[in-house]
């Protein structure tokens, strides 16, 4: 049985990755290979290969984390697939003026997904 650990001011990812452990965890069950999980926080590969080995996921770290991690989880909600989801996210969309979605997070336009993300919950993506 897993230990619980409560969360702290200090420690602001969601509930179920407390450790890097448990993000390397989180990743692999979702199919997100390590590489485009850095594409999407904008880490290094060292980077996260450490964050993967620490006890608890670095204050610093915290928020790119939990901001790809929760942007994983609605993608995939849509896309239902994982390997449709890693294909759409590298794959020019014409939604996007034919920009990849992963072109839009590595420039800084992730709203333009989660405005797809809840027309598409809503029933309105045209």
């Amino acid at each position: 049985m897993k230990a619980t650990t409560k969360l702290t001011k200090e420690q602001v990812t969601p509930k179920e990755v407390l450790s890097g452990r448990d993000l390397m965890h989180w990743r692999q069950e979702r199919g997100i290979p390590r590489s485009l999980f850095c594409k999407m926080a904008d880490f290094s590969e060292r980077k996260m290969a450490t964050i993967e080995k620490a006890p608890r996921i670095p204050k610093t770290s915290a928020r790119p984390i939990t901001e790809t991690m929760r942007l994983i989880k609605a993608l995939q909600e849509l896309a239902g697939d994982r390997q449709a989801l890693k294909d759409w996210l590298q794959t020019p969309n014409p939604a996007f003026d034919k920009a990849t979605p992963l072109g839009l997070i590595k420039d800084g336009k992730t709203d333009l997904l989660w405005e797809m993300v809840h027309q598409l919950r809503q029933g309105t993506f045209a």
